[in-house]
């Protein structure tokens, strides 16, 4: 008795790999309204997957630019702070620049000099009068005297 083996194995690989093919025949009736509205309802099930994301894209996108629009004011007001500190600064130095010149031009030692430069000179003692009598009282002689004149 001869017996030959044969692989079964393989033939179960074909099998499993190779389908046989049989003619699709569209469904009819019942079967055929249960596909359209399987494919309606996974139609509607995936639809509103596409706004949503388009949705959280469009979000991303406006918040990226609204980003980056807030960085450029900010750094362009931080310019503009700068500008005015440095400014402020000038000015304030100016400031005590002049106020430094206005002290020294109102020292007495200065005016007098100045005056005499222009040819003025040195006041007399004031001369006073007294209402009540009409007597004139002050000038060079009182003030040797002591100004105590009865």
């Amino acid at each position: 008795m001869s017996t030959t083996r044969t692989d079964t194995r393989r033939a179960d690989k074909r099998k499993a790999a190779s389908p046989r093919r049989t003619a699709a025949r569209p469904p009819t009736g019942p079967a055929r309204a249960s596909a359209r509205s399987r494919a309606a309802a996974a139609a509607r099930s995936r639809a509103p997957r596409i706004p949503f994301v388009l949705l959280v894209l469009c979000l991303l996108g406006g918040a990226l630019v609204g980003l980056l629009v807030l960085r450029g004011v900010i750094a362009q007001e931080a310019f503009a702070i700068s500008n005015l500190q440095t400014e402020n600064r000038e000015l304030s130095y100016d400031e005590q620049r002049l106020r430094g010149s206005v002290a020294h031009l109102e020292t007495s030692g200065r005016i007098s000099d100045e005056a005499e430069a222009l040819g003025m000179e040195q006041g007399d003692a004031p001369l006073f009068i007294d209402p009540g009598s009409g007597r004139v009282t002050g000038g060079a002689q009182d003030a040797a005297d002591g100004g105590s004149e009865d």
